[in-house]
Parts: structure tokens; C-alpha cells; sequence
């Protein structure tokens, strides 16, 4: 094992920067398409349709899956509870189904093909300078998904050197040992980068490359869910009680679907390797479906008791 040399290690660093910038601008790309058509056609009819709590669900998934971003989904909920223009009791499952479209981001990941990346950005420039109001949707839809992918390349090379790194190699091998600390790992990393589909495309290339063992990764994905909340908890303070509470339905949520799967997730990669034996990121892009998906399905049935203390957390 060696160290980094300056220079590798500003290039390395340089390279994981842009990889990264080029991956939020194609999400921000993605979720632009259709902020404001989802945010107006929501403000129009989102008490309507999400009085049956399944189908608020399924709202949930496919309004994230569009801005590709669960945050931006609760944010926009909190701002419509915030303008009584939503019951909170309606918003819960909107939420949970917003953590399920979410993973989706980790899916398309787990499919990426680098060939394609030139052919959805020269498309998708040629779709977005047509007159065509849905013509420029879908090109800047396809620009962004050509851009996330090239800032999954470009991470992807640079965290090659890592393996050779003692310092790095000796901080794996710690979290490696102790759930408990990888799930603080995902809870700090992503309060910090501000989106978990960042976080857990991270986690996929690390993975892919042999840096992290998938076991270990399903636990920083797991505090991942939980630091993800600290979006929508700032976003929370500039509204009234409820869109706090709205907030804390949020974090409620993500904490006990942690807690639910902390001593499973042998079981949970269990699964996942049958599924995906040979592909590491579509083991971690499974495991995040299925721990939104499966956590959804036990608090479902419970939203209006989450309801009930956020409001007893954030009082009258």
C-alpha cells in the first residue's frame, strides 16, 4: 500500500469535484424539467387525490421519480401544508411514497452504459432547441441523464487510487466493524452534501471498484436516509407549526425505518446478492428500493400516529 503523491492527490480531488458537480447539475437539470408543472398541478388538486392514502403514495413516488429528489418533493408538501393548502394527515404518505421515488436515481445508475452518454446529450440538445414546448422536457430530461452519467464516469476514476490509500483503507475498515458507525457516517456525509441520491451513487462506485464491501454500504445508506432530512428541517423554519411538523413526519419516517432494519440488513444484503450476484451497484440500488419500499408498507397503516407526534414534538 502506498500514499498519494500532490499531484494525484489534487487530481484525484479536482476529478471527484467535477464528477460531482456534472452529477447535481443533471439531477438540477432532471428536476427542473417538471418542478413547476408538478408544484402547480399539485397546488390544484393535491387535496382531491390524496385523501385515499395508497394513492397518496403512489403521487409521492411519482412526483420524486420526476424531480428526483425526495427533498424537493417534502419541501414542496411542507410549503402546500404551510399554505393550507394540504391536510398534514394527507401529507404523511405523499412523503413516504416520496422516499420511494427516489431510489430511482440509483437504479438508472445501476444500468448506466457509458456508450449512451454522447447519444442522450446530443439528442437531448437537439430535442431542447425545438419549438416544442414537451420537445425541450424531454431534451433537457435526456441532457440531464447524460450528464449524471458522465459524472458517474468521472467519479468512478477518480476513486480508483483510493485503494492504494492507508489512511482510507484503515477508515473503511473501521466502519467496516461497526454498523453503528456506518450508519453516523451516512447521517453526517449526507447532511453535508445535501442529497442522498448523491450519497448513495457514491456508494455504487465505491463499491463496483472493491472500496466498500456492499454489506458496509448498505449501512451508511441506511444513516443516508436519515441525513437526508436535514433539507427539508431547514426548509421547515422559514414556515408556520404545521409545515414543521410536516418536517418532523419526515424525519419520524426515515428513524424508524432505520431502526426497523438495523439488525436485518444481513438479511437485506442476503437478498440482494441473490437478486444481483455479480453487480455490487444494483445490489446497493436494490437495497435502497427495498428498504423505502418495505418501510413504507409497516408505517403505512400507522401515518396518523406520526402525524400525532410530530404534533406532540413541535407543539400548539
Amino acid at each position: 500500500m502506498s500514499k498519494l503523491s500532490i499531484n494525484s492527490y489534487l487530481l484525484t480531488t479536482v476529478m471527484f469535484a467535477f464528477g460531482i458537480s456534472l452529477f447535481l447539475i443533471g439531477v438540477y437539470i432532471m428536476s427542473s424539467s417538471f418542478k413547476n408543472i408538478a408544484s402547480n398541478k399539485l397546488r390544484q388538486h393535491i387535496n382531491k387525490i390524496t385523501s385515499n392514502r395508497a394513492f397518496a403514495v403512489i403521487i409521492g413516488i411519482i412526483i420524486t421519480s420526476l424531480l428526483q429528489s425526495s427533498s424537493a418533493t417534502t419541501i414542496i408538501i411542507i410549503s402546500l401544508v404551510h399554505g393550507k393548502l394540504i391536510n398534514i394527515y394527507n401529507a404523511a404518505p405523499i412523503i413516504m411514497g416520496a422516499n420511494i421515488g427516489t431510489t430511482i436515481t440509483g437504479q438508472l445508475i445501476s444500468y448506466k452504459n457509458d456508450s449512451m452518454v454522447p447519444y442522450l446529450l446530443i439528442i437531448g440538445f437537439l430535442l431542447f432547441i425545438s419549438p416544442r414546448k414537451t420537445s425541450k422536457v424531454l431534451g433537457k430530461v435526456l441532457m440531464g441523464l447524460g450528464l449524471i452519467f458522465c459524472g458517474i464516469e468521472i467519479l468512478s476514476y477518480s476513486m480508483s487510487p483510493l485503494k492504494s490509500v492507508d489512511t482510507f483503507l484503515l477508515l473503511i475498515n473501521k466502519i467496516n466493524k461497526n454498523k453503528l458507525l456506518g450508519v453516523l457516517t451516512g447521517v453526517v456525509t449526507t447532511s453535508i452534501i445535501q442529497s442522498s441520491s448523491t450519497g448513495v451513487a457514491i456508494l455504487q462506485l465505491m463499491a463496483s471498484k472493491a472500496i466498500l464491501p456492499v454489506p458496509t454500504a448498505i449501512n451508511i445508506m441506511l444513516g443516508q436516509n436519515i441525513g437526508t432530512c436535514t433539507t427539508t428541517l431547514v426548509g421547515s423554519l422559514a414556515t408556520n407549526r404545521i409545515g414543521k411538523q410536516t418536517a418532523i413526519i419526515h424525519l419520524i419516517f426515515n428513524l424508524l425505518g432505520v431502526v426497523i432494519f438495523f439488525y436485518f440488513t444481513d438479511y437485506l444484503f442476503y437478498i440482494v446478492y441473490k437478486l444481483s450476484p455479480a453487480d455490487a451497484a444494483k445490489q446497493i440500488a436494490n437495497a435502497h428500493t427495498i428498504f423505502n419500499t418495505v418501510t413504507t408498507i409497516i408505517l403505512l397503516p400507522f401515518s396518523s400516529l406520526i402525524v400525532k407526534i410530530s404534533k406532540f414534538i413541535v407543539k400548539e
